[in-house]
């Protein structure tokens, strides 16, 4: 059975998407979830050979502490509410300002950052989130991944413009995941496989310590080989074997390509950074890959939010600005665009802990070669009738843009397909992209 034909036989059965583990035991795990999906359509146009590179802030990143407001009543009432996790004026780094008149500036570790912003590369998107907003982690991601403020959907908005894009599409690295051995919802598709690979090295068959490895895999692919089965789970699993192989054989001859510059250094003791270098190793291979998608965790600073929360934005800032100067090194730049995103923003009071406490908006970050660098949005308002009653973070209010108007952008603008469909509306565009 050739691949195309495989690729036929996984569409018409339903078959979801495979995360694919570094075990036996997660294989088969995946293999059962796979039998799970369910289908709906959508309509494409053209494909482009263009990049997103996906950066999740997990736990819900404190907004006003990224995004600090120098000017206006948000200002002093950010510094009201804040007695001491509130940035010293003088150490917050001056961005310009916004279509409300407020200066906003940068946390002190996002230096990095802002060296991009100023030449052009950053937009930073204010006030992001949607309404009727979920506070609890598990909710308001799945919110995110799929771009369902309902909760109905099965699949994510990136594995929907999959679906869209390519709808035969052989490639089996079309996406990929680096955020662990489990698949982002957002990844989640209804025909094409993305796996998700804890890391690019280790991604490869294993077999036990004892016997031949290249006589059991020969063993492996000669099973999987034989003619197609009547039994639809068996012919699955057949299938997914293969696909896996195949995933597998084009990483690891294809990252190869990739040579170290001894100008541009990854921290490898920064997670991020680990993961951006392994993405740039896929984007030296050529694989075909359209989605890579990262995680920076620990953004859940209920106490003592201070340190934990100035080190993570200067692990985001370090790794991004050390994975863009690779960009530019290996001629990709003008192809890739990165997007942040986190489930919600923190309430503006700080709370008895030094912390603070799930909220509602926040902002999002655009970087690239191509992004028109700038400020999108207001910063939210802090007074009192702007805030939720007996909660303390920014209503979604008109100010407030919904965040599937970045996804929006990115799908019209960047990947040129109609959002529409995939997003299950129409939302507003962001003049944030060049052509």
């Amino acid at each position: 059975m050739n691949k195309t034909t495989r690729r036929e036989f996984i569409k018409k059965s339903g078959l979801t998407v495979l995360s694919v583990g570094l075990s036996q035991q997660v294989f088969w795990r995946h293999v059962r979830a796979a039998s799970e999906s369910v289908l709906t359509q959508a309509a494409a146009l053209s494909p482009v050979d263009r990049v997103l590179v996906v950066i999740q802030m997990d736990g819900g990143n404190d907004g006003l502490n990224t995004v600090i407001p120098l000017s206006g009543s948000a200002a002093s009432l950010y510094r009201q509410y804040r007695p001491t996790l509130a940035i010293p004026e003088a150490n917050v780094l001056p961005l310009g300002t916004d279509a409300a008149g407020t200066l906003i500036g940068f946390h002190p570790n996002l230096q990095l950052l802002k060296e991009l912003y100023a030449q052009g590369h950053v937009a930073v998107i204010q006030s992001v989130g949607y309404p009727n907003p979920n506070r609890s982690h598990f909710a308001s991601q799945d919110i995110w991944h799929t771009a369902d403020p309902e909760g109905r959907k099965r699949t994510g908005w990136l594995g929907d413009y999959l679906d869209v894009a390519f709808p035969s599409s052989d490639n089996p690295l079309l996406a990929v995941s680096l955020a662990g051995a489990r698949l982002p919802l957002m990844l989640r598709a209804e025909h094409v496989l993305v796996p998700a690979i804890g890391s690019v090295d280790n991604y490869q068959f294993r077999t036990q310590p004892s016997g031949d490895h290249q006589n059991k895999m020969r063993a492996f692919l000669a099973l999987n080989r034989e003619t197609a089965s009547d039994h639809r789970l068996r012919e699955q699993i057949r299938l997914i074997a293969l696909d896996t192989y195949e995933s597998v054989e084009m990483l690891q001859s294809g990252i190869q390509r990739y040579t170290a510059d001894p100008t541009i250094v990854y921290n490898m003791q920064n997670p991020l950074a680990r993961a951006l270098r392994q993405v740039a190793q896929i984007l030296a291979a050529k694989l075909g890959t359209r989605i890579l998608y990262v995680s920076l965790g620990g953004f859940d600073t209920h106490q003592s939010q201070a340190t934990p929360h100035a080190n993570l934005l200067a692990r985001l800032s370090e790794a991004i600005a050390t994975f863009y100067a690779d960009l530019v090194r290996l001629g990709q730049d003008d192809r890739v665009l990165l997007m942040t995103w986190s489930e919600f923003g923190r309430k503006v009071v700080e709370n008895g802990n030094q912390g603070t406490d799930h909220g509602t908006v926040g902002p999002q970050l655009l970087i690239g070669t191509r992004v028109k660098g700038g400020i999108i949005g207001e910063h939210p308002s802090l007074r009192a009738e702007d805030l939720n009653p007996g909660l303390g973070d920014p209503k979604f209010s008109v100010q407030s843009l919904d965040f599937r108007s970045t996804y929006a952008t990115i799908l019209e603008k960047w990947f040129l397909v109609d959002s529409r469909e995939i997003l299950g509306g129409a939302f507003e565009l962001l003049d944030v992209l060049q052509g």
